[in-house]
């Protein structure tokens, strides 16, 4: 179960992004200025999709060596 819903919500969206734009380049190949901002918007997707798994990595491990001591989360 994924830390963030929030995060994986995103993740599921942009992937959505990424699929789109790998279907349309494949038939705009006739238009490289079409082509390139294709890969331009793929690219920042796959980058902030990434990212947003990297954080919710990173928050994962937090939790789980993180506990709580007189109402202070304690690391």
């Amino acid at each position: 179960m994924p830390v963030c819903i929030l995060a994986h919500e995103l993740i599921n969206k942009l992937s959505t992004i990424i699929g789109n734009c790998e279907l349309v380049s494949e038939r705009a190949p006739a238009d490289p200025e079409c082509v390139k901002r294709l890969s331009i918007i793929e690219e920042t997707a796959r980058g902030m999709a990434a990212e947003l798994n990297k954080r919710q990595c990173e928050l994962n491990v937090l939790l789980r060596t993180t506990r709580i001591e007189g109402g202070k989360f304690v690391i």
